[in-house]
């Protein structure tokens, strides 16, 4: 009889601990989950300012997608008085050298790459983390203490990797060592190509959304043709 009732004590005891700690799981989560999206929708509005040309709509609430090399992209579109002034890809690439690498990548109206955010990688700090800035325009030189002190400026070798201003549709972006015009980071090719294969990864997919608005006009010109056409008809 005791044996029993220490059997369903144990029970009851285990059943009591199980329940509070699904509990307690649940409300970390219940916690936690608002929080980190506020932080990933910030982090978005915040790539979209620093990718795109200046634009007065709220480019994060007009977004489409497209599927690109088996994998979809958003695409954000900017607008200033009505008229599309850019549009911003978040990009991916898997063959990052810690794996995959997310990128939000700029086009103006042109489709010139206007700006790049990178949103998340796990590339080596001191190394491919660098993507983060190493294809960005070079900043003025900052003259050395000896420099200012004696009066001289050392000369600077400019380095091809800045990706502002350039059309992937006029020849796929690649680094340097595989025949193309950008080069790569120091030590971290790897990461280099996977950041390039994502710009252009982006591109194909503003390339996709161009080719279907121009299409879905010409079909509409043409319903508007038949309209038209089916009026005066029957005014005849």
């Amino acid at each position: 009889m005791a044996k029993e009732s220490t059997l369903k004590n144990l029970t009851l005891t285990l059943g009591i601990i199980t329940a509070i700690a699904a509990g307690s799981l649940g409300l970390a989560n219940y916690v936690t989950v608002k929080p980190i999206a506020e932080a990933k929708e910030n982090k978005v509005i915040a790539a979209l300012q620093e990718v795109l040309p200046e634009f007065d709509n709220n480019p994060a609430a007009d977004t489409s997608s497209m599927e690109v090399d088996g994998g979809k992209l958003k695409i954000y579109h900017a607008t200033k008085n009505g008229e599309p002034v850019g549009t911003a890809v978040e990009s991916f690439s898997t063959k990052g050298f810690g794996g995959s690498i997310s990128v939000m990548v700029g086009f103006d109206k042109e489709r010139k790459i206007s700006g790049y955010s990178v949103l998340q990688h796990s590339e080596t700090p001191g190394l491919g983390d660098r993507m983060t800035y190493w294809f960005r325009p070079p900043q003025a030189p900052v003259r050395s203490l000896v420099e200012k002190a004696f009066g001289f400026t050392m000369p600077v070798v400019e380095k091809k990797s800045n990706i502002y201003g350039l059309d992937p549709g006029e020849k796929p972006l690649t680094v340097s060592k595989d025949g193309g015009q950008v080069d790569a980071i120091t030590a971290a090719t790897i990461s280099s190509r996977a950041f390039l294969e994502a710009v252009n990864r982006a591109y194909k997919g503003v390339g996709e959304i161009d080719a279907n608005s121009g299409a879905s006009r010409k079909q509409d010109e043409k319903t508007a043709d038949s309209s038209s056409t089916a009026a005066k008809d029957s005014i005849q």
